[in-house]
């Protein structure tokens, strides 16, 4: 707490001084006029950001799209300049010099948290999720914003994957039909499309669904998602020998490492099991190519007793680990979920995405997938362990016991 307030008192001291020292002084300079375009990269950035954080986009996709807004934003920079003349406001200085510590101060005391200073309040806020209608609130917030100005194309993407989010499907339809219309010549528009408008009619996928796949794999054969759902029409008819084919493509395109890439083979592998086809081989590297685990974290995973009831024979189980600080899953195992309680070594998995060091913290989580696939879903169910350093030893207990929203 002391050094909380000698940290806050050196910086409103700072802040202070660097007021005022415009006020003191009289300069010539010059100013770049900041053109709209920046404003709105900037704003597709925040949005790409948090794209990334929430795992809606893979790494490759977040990393092409961030390369593109940066290199828009380089072209951008160069704005004319014009001259700015200030004089000396010696009486604002001294207004501003006198109150603002005093204002800071009595703000904080109205509007702040000071028990928020205490470490136990700290980590019980901490442990505060955002509740539904809040989320409610900023999915109506957002769709308010698209109504008044729907040439938003981004926001248009962000209401709705929200919308999916929320499994308001007929709603996300709708938005991904309006965004065909302004980008009819994107491929993943109609993919996201197709995963509405299945989401609509109870998850099947023939009829509009079926066409919207079509026109997204001849926008663009290689669209991951049209293909995932191309194959899961083939599957839903029984042509297991089309679901492998349409399935196989997409383990070219994404890391055979990741997390997704995982999930692919077990479908694959699946889809051939009732084909009569033999399972797909991966290649191994050769022992002196395998390096040591950079994880050591093992421990046990359980499902709470009021969610026990919730899992089926044909739910996926997923435990992970990502960094605490935030970002994709670096290494994960796949399991039936059936099969919890569930223990586990992840020092055998195979890493994904980034490295960590010994003592990087870390977070591990487990998640039974109703879907199968790997990002969290709507209704899927989860818990995760508290942060720990990856070359811990002790035994890690989770439990799954929240239920995704």
């Amino acid at each position: 707490m002391t050094l909380f307030l000698i940290a806050a008192a050196i910086l409103l001291m700072a802040v202070t001084a660097t007021l005022l020292w415009p006020l003191m002084r009289q300069a010539v300079t010059t100013e770049a006029d900041e053109s709209p375009a920046l404003k709105i990269l900037r704003e597709q950035r925040a949005d790409l950001e948090a794209e990334h954080a929430a795992d809606r986009i893979s790494a490759a996709n977040y990393a092409q799209t961030l390369s593109e807004i940066e290199q828009r934003a380089l072209e951008e920079s160069t704005a004319p300049e014009r001259v700015v003349t200030s004089k000396p406001r010696l009486a604002w200085a001294v207004a501003i010099g006198a109150a603002l510590p005093v204002t800071a101060i009595a703000l904080y005391l109205i509007i702040g948290n000071p028990a928020g200073l205490d470490p136990a309040n700290t980590v019980a806020q901490q442990q505060q999720s955002i509740t539904p209608d809040q989320i409610d609130a900023m999915v109506a917030k957002l769709a308010e914003r698209v109504k008044a100005n729907p040439d938003d194309i981004k926001g248009l993407e962000m209401l709705g994957r929200s919308y999916m989010v929320l499994s308001r499907f007929s709603e996300a339809a709708a938005v991904f039909e309006q965004l065909a219309r302004k980008q009819p010549e994107d491929a993943q528009v109609f993919a996201d499309w197709a995963d509405a408008a299945a989401g609509a009619q109870d998850r099947k996928l023939a009829g509009t669904p079926e066409k919207l796949i079509a026109k997204s794999l001849s926008l663009d054969p290689r669209n991951v998602k049209a293909l995932a759902l191309s194959g899961t029409l083939a599957f839903e008819r029984q042509n297991y020998k089309q679901a492998v084919a349409e399935w196989e493509k997409i383990t070219a395109i994404v890391p055979a490492e990741s997390e997704f890439g995982q999930s692919v083979r077990g479908m694959i592998n699946e889809a051939r099991q009732r084909a009569g086809m033999p399972a797909q081989q991966v290649a191994q590297a050769p022992a002196s190519e395998v390096s040591a685990p950079s994880l050591q974290l093992k421990g046990r995973v359980t499902i709470s007793a009021a969610l026990k009831s919730q899992i089926t024979a044909d739910d996926t189980l997923y435990i992970f680990a990502r960094p605490a600080a935030g970002g994709p899953p670096i290494a994960g195992m796949r399991f039936k979920a059936s099969e919890l309680p569930v223990d586990f070594d992840l020092g055998k998995a195979q890493m994904m995405m980034g490295s960590v060091g010994p003592q990087d913290q870390v977070i591990v989580g487990a998640r039974v997938s109703k879907s199968g696939k790997p990002i969290a879903q709507s209704g899927d169910l989860q818990g995760f362990a508290k942060p720990t350093q990856a070359s811990d030893s002790q035994p890690l207990q989770i439990e799954i016991s929240e239920q995704v929203k």
